[in-house]
């Protein structure tokens, strides 16, 4: 079944699926990003389109677009392949597939994988069509929702029965005791087992990739005791804290905004697609995570925050900032105009709420102090104390140092108070038990400066085709020994990728990804100039270089008395230098 696994790779780029996951940059032939699989800020992770191969050169983490997905998803090689095979539009033949010495098979995750499809489709059909959702699809028609958007995020209608999704489930060859798995139902303490979902509108969660994960749940008509949320269970295939809803819907807009927004409920999200704003996200039933802020991170270099004004809203937009403060990201608060207490309901007043209010967004620390002056006007002694008081925790656990100089410059001026007073206090103020311990950095030791002659290499690696603008040989002489076979390659003017090992490539593609860093290898003119520039400064190196080594010879010529020898070597030194 090994043609199975090629077939599937035949039909998927490597470069647009880690594009789904990662923020990625050209690099010549390559692309680069920073690694998912530990910290980083400069980019050592990179794709070769040619060899349909990943590698980071900070942790060593590399391998295909099956191997990536693996370790994107905390999958297995079937289930990895499965989603891949999906997304291609390939459906596999077998349970098991064989690749190299191993076989690999279907598991509990992928059946858990069928069963949030399965169900997603019969609750969509159930909304769009059975005479028992008309109460659901006239609850979203009030709430503005399109048809068009309710097809878009996969919304559905769960029946009010207790064995609906059972029934139809063992239909399709699935046990209740992997209902129970999926999530999608429930054991009881007697051991009976239920429906999770009945008589609720049901909203899929997704992966990044779109596969459907898990389910959160709203009721139509607020009713006594009970929950006006459900969320699915957690499972093999779906963690709270690692989920971000509506982000394979959105993560095109984010890249293209360079900004993700956050917002509190999957109405929201819905509301502010419908609308045309795409790069907005929700948390997935759980307080904001490490974890969550750092996937988002991946697409966008700015993050907006906009919860619900109530003290539930107010309680999670502090945590989120703490949270960011703490490990270094780049956060903003967007502030509704009232009466609104969420993007929803600002939107459907005047989406012009929404624009204004996104651009007038303040950093998140600013905000926060903000909001404390504004709720203490007359700012006695005690108000400026009980400030300080909540504020200064937060600016203690702020990761960078220039950052926390200009906070407490910040509240000082705001208070009215000299930033040595608040500097004083600052060692004495109690930071909140989770947020006490510095976060690890993980270092990597720095890649070593490139000389030129590196550089023009990592050039001609990416683009072949610029090896004409070389119009001198180059001296090597002192040239790595892992550089010699594309040296003599760059000398015999064509370099045949072919007959290049894989390892030594991969010594190339980081070079080149080290090169390119600072030139914007889109623009074919500045990777042409930069090569012209190094081009030069080599040659007029080698003309330094020989003039010392004749230099040097023509003197021990004179000092011996040589003076045929002398001779010789300046019209040889000329004739070099022309």
């Amino acid at each position: 079944m090994i043609d199975q696994v090629q077939e599937v790779k035949d039909h998927v780029d490597i470069v647009e699926i880690i594009s789904s996951y990662l923020t990625v940059k050209k690099a010549g032939t390559n692309y680069k990003a920073c690694c998912p699989f530990h910290n980083e800020k400069s980019p050592s992770f990179m794709i070769s389109p040619e060899r349909q191969t990943f590698k980071c050169f900070g942790c060593s983490e590399g391998g295909d677009v099956i191997s990536f997905v693996e370790k994107m998803e905390g999958l297995d090689f079937y289930n990895a392949l499965k989603l891949l095979a999906e997304k291609a539009g390939v459906k596999l033949k077998n349970d098991t597939v064989k690749y190299g010495e191993k076989s690999h098979s279907a598991d509990t995750k992928t059946r858990i994988f069928e069963i949030n499809e399965w169900t997603k489709k019969i609750y969509q059909k159930i909304l769009l069509d059975h005479p028992k959702a008309e109460k659901a699809r006239e609850y979203l028609k009030k709430r503005g929702m399109t048809l068009e958007v309710m097809k878009n995020f996969e919304i559905g209608y769960a029946p009010d029965s207790w064995d609906f999704i059972l029934r139809f489930l063992n239909s399709k060859g699935y046990t209740d005791a992997e209902a129970v798995l999926g999530g999608v139902a429930i054991k009881s303490e007697k051991g009976k087992i239920f429906d999770r979902f009945r008589g609720r509108i049901v909203f899929p969660i997704n992966n990044i990739m779109g596969n459907t994960i898990a389910f959160t749940s709203r009721i139509i008509e607020e009713r006594e005791n009970e929950a006006k949320y459900i969320n699915s269970a957690e499972s093999s295939i779906y963690t709270k804290g690692k989920t971000i809803y509506g982000l394979d819907k959105a993560k095109m807009a984010i890249k293209d905004a360079d900004l993700a927004i956050l917002v509190e409920g999957n109405m929201d999200v819905i509301a502010c697609h419908q609308a045309g704003f795409k790069n907005v996200v929700a948390v997935s039933g759980t307080a904001l995570t490490l974890e969550q802020l750092t996937i988002l991170s991946r697409y966008a270099s700015q993050i907006a925050f906009c919860f619900d004004a109530d003290n539930a809203g107010q309680t999670a937009m502090k945590r989120a900032i703490r949270i960011a403060l703490q490990n270094d990201f780049s956060t903003r608060v967007i502030s509704l105009p009232k009466p609104f207490k969420d993007p929803d309901e600002a939107i459907k007043a005047d989406p012009e709420n929404w624009v204004k209010a996104v651009k007038s967004a303040k950093p998140s620390l600013e905000f926060w102090i903000n909001q404390l002056i504004e709720k203490n006007p007359e700012m006695t002694i005690i108000q400026k104390k009980q400030i300080a008081k909540e504020i200064l925790p937060e600016i203690k656990i702020i990761f960078s140092e220039i950052e926390k100089e200009h906070y407490i410059k910040y509240l000082a001026q705001k208070l009215g108070v000299s930033h040595q007073s608040l500097s004083a206090a600052l060692s004495k103020s109690k930071v909140d038990k989770e947020f006490s311990k510095k976060p690890e950095e993980v270092n990597f030791e720095a890649p070593e400066k490139l000389s030129a002659i590196e550089r023009v290499f990592g050039i001609l690696w990416a683009e072949p085709d610029l090896i004409e603008l070389l119009k001198f040989e180059l001296k090597y002489d002192d040239m790595n020994e892992k550089f010699r076979s594309l040296a003599e390659m760059i000398k015999n003017k064509a370099i045949d990728k072919s007959k290049i090992k894989p390892e030594i490539a991969n010594i190339y593609d980081q070079n080149t990804i080290l090169t390119l860093e600072n030139v914007n290898s889109k623009v074919d003119s500045s990777v042409r100039e930069e090569l012209t520039y190094l081009l030069g400064r080599l040659k007029s190196d080698q003309k330094e270089g020989l003039k010392e080594t004749f230099a040097r010879k023509i003197r021990d010529a004179e000092e011996s008395g040589d003076k045929e020898g002398v001779k010789k070597l300046l019209a040889e030194f000329a004739s070099l230098i022309k």
